[in-house]
C-alpha cells in the first residue's frame, strides 16, 4: 500500500522480505500501520485514507535542496517525488473524461485496444501484448514483478500524439463541450473535466491563442469543421500534459 502511493515501499524490496532483502527504512511506522490495518478489520479504505491524509503524502513536489542532501534516497519521505499513473489508469482516465468509458463490470476480457472497457479487462497473452500498455511500463508477464519501473521514453509521447485511440478520445472530449459557443468557457469546462480545477488566466490566454491558430490553419487548408478540429487538437494537448498523467 505504501509503495503504491509513494513509489517505494517501507521495505524497498517487495519481492524479498527475507534476509537477502533490504531492511525496513522505518520499522516502527511499518509495525504501526500493520496494527492499524488489523484494528480496522483488514479494510483497505481506512488505511488508504490515513496515508493520503498524512503530512508525508501531502508534501509538495517542489524540490528542496536541503531535504535532498539530508535524505538523498528519500527513505524518510522528507520530500515528495512526482508519481505517474500506471498505463492502465492513464488509458482509463482518457476514456472517462472523453465520455466513452464503458463501466460494465465483469464478463470476458479482450485484446482489442479499441475496447472502451477498463484496462483491467485486457487479456494478457505473452505473444500478443497490448502495445500501449507495454509502452507505459506494463509488468513483464513471464516473471513475478514486485514493482513496476517508471520510464519516460519517446513511444509514450508518440502514442498520445499519433494513436487513433488518443485522437478519438480527444475528439469525444471536444464534443462534450461543443454546445458552448464561447471559447473561454470551453477552456474552463474542459479544465474542470480533465483536472477538476479552473484554468489560470494565462492558461486561458494561451489556450485561446492555440485554438485560434489551429482554426486558422485548418481554414487555410479549406478543411470542413475547422472549429471542431481545432478544439480536438486542444483537448489532445491537455490529455498529454503532466498534470493529467501524474498524481496531483
Amino acid at each position: 500500500l505504501w509503495q503504491h502511493h509513494f513509489g517505494t515501499g517501507i521495505v524497498s524490496t517487495p519481492n524479498d522480505f527475507g534476509k537477502t532483502g533490504n531492511a525496513p527504512s522505518q520499522p516502527e511506522l511499518l509495525d504501526w500501520l500493520a496494527s492499524q490495518l488489523i484494528a480496522n478489520g483488514w479494510k483497505m479504505k481506512p488505511i488508504h485514507q490515513m496515508i493520503l491524509l498524512s503530512h508525508a503524502w501531502q508534501q509538495s513536489t517542489q524540490r528542496d535542496a536541503a531535504k535532498e542532501v539530508a535524505d538523498p534516497g528519500n527513505e524518510l519521505v522528507m520530500y515528495r517525488k512526482p508519481q505517474r499513473l500506471e498505463g492502465e489508469a492513464i488509458r482509463d482516465s482518457m476514456l472517462a473524461v472523453s465520455g466513452q468509458l464503458d463501466a460494465t463490470m465483469f464478463g470476458p476480457g479482450t485484446r482489442d485496444e479499441n475496447s472502451k472497457r477498463r484496462s483491467i479487462y485486457f487479456n494478457i497473452k505473452r505473444s500478443q501484448l497490448i502495445g500501449s500498455m507495454v509502452a507505459f511500463d506494463a509488468p513483464e508477464p513471464l516473471v513475478s514483478q514486485g514493482a513496476r519501473p517508471t520510464t519516460t521514453v519517446a513511444p509514450q509521447a508518440l502514442i498520445l500524439m499519433n494513436s487513433p485511440q488518443a485522437r478519438g478520445w480527444a475528439e469525444s472530449l471536444a464534443k462534450r463541450i461543443s454546445d458552448v459557443s464561447d471559447v473561454g468557457q470551453r477552456i474552463k469546462d474542459v479544465y474542470i473535466i480533465c483536472f477538476s480545477r479552473a484554468p489560470r488566466a494565462d492558461e486561458i490566454t494561451s489556450g485561446k491563442a492555440f485554438i485560434e491558430s489551429q482554426r486558422t490553419s485548418y481554414e487555410v487548408e479549406k478543411k470542413p469543421n475547422a472549429d471542431a478540429l481545432a478544439m480536438a487538437d486542444y483537448c489532445q494537448v491537455l490529455l498529454g500534459l503532466n498534470e493529467f498523467v501524474y498524481v496531483n
